[in-house]
């Protein structure tokens, strides 16, 4: 019992490590260093950051997903200006955690569908659905398993099965409905570009105008960042495979 209630982050730990947590957030290398610098006891701890009670992560993610961000695709005139500072700050970021780390090479500590309840994740435990139907669906409509199980398997961000799927020969690009809007790569592309236009990009231009003077719902941030990350990484392995694309 006593393990347990340690492990329970107090007020005050909680509240610093939202401020680190939006430091990092928003690559702001100058002040993770003040941070860190001032309060060392609760830095020692960005890696037990609880997005909500009993799940947690390490806050050093989020310079990964910034990387995965801003450093793919082309990106519309209007916003080029915040995507350069940003490909340079989280340059800066990436340099910071090699240096505190004393490694040539670091990577992302999670896999995405662990925290798939944050993000338009299916719950990979799911293997029989796609589309809100069950796979034998669409498989008496005569469509292939294996490009039904690849969408499952997109859907539930499971890299490891989606490479898997797609070196055996499974397609992103077919619809499953007449639609023209129910392909798994149309699922993720949509989403890639729904999360950047409406959540992600607002958020980073608002935090240009007002910086840490704002109201912020770090676990909606959380998902949004982890979300398009991981929709963009999805996109870019079916670009990989899939020729059509």
């Amino acid at each position: 019992m006593t393990s347990q209630l340690n492990d329970i982050p107090t007020v005050t730990e909680k509240k610093k490590l939202e401020e680190l947590f939006l430091a990092i957030y928003f690559n702001d290398l100058e002040k993770v260093i003040e941070f860190k610098n001032q309060f060392p006891e609760f830095y020692t701890k960005k890696d037990k950051f609880q997005v909500v009670e009993n799940t947690t992560f390490d806050l050093t993610n989020l310079t990964f997903f910034n990387e995965t961000i801003w450093f793919s695709g082309d990106w519309i005139d209007n916003i080029k200006p915040l995507v350069v500072k940003h490909r340079q700050r989280t340059k800066q970021m990436l340099d910071f955690w090699l240096k505190e780390l004393g490694q040539q090479e670091i990577h992302r500590k999670i896999e995405y569908h662990q925290y798939h309840e944050h993000f338009y994740c299916d719950d990979p435990n799911d293997y029989d659905e796609i589309i809100m139907e069950p796979i034998t669906t669409y498989l008496k409509k005569g469509f292939r398993e294996i490009d039904l199980r690849l969408y499952n398997r997109a859907q539930c961000f499971d890299f490891k099965e989606v490479k898997k799927l797609l070196e055996q020969g499974a397609k992103s690009d077919i619809h499953f409905e007449n639609d023209g809007d129910s392909s798994a790569y149309t699922r993720i592309s949509q989403e890639v570009s729904y999360l950047a236009t409406f959540n992600v990009i607002p958020e980073f231009e608002a935090f240009e105008r007002k910086g840490y003077n704002q109201n912020f719902d770090t676990t909606k941030m959380f998902g949004d960042l982890l979300g398009l990350a991981a929709h963009i990484e999805m996109c870019h392995l079916l670009d990989k495979y899939d020729s059509n694309q």
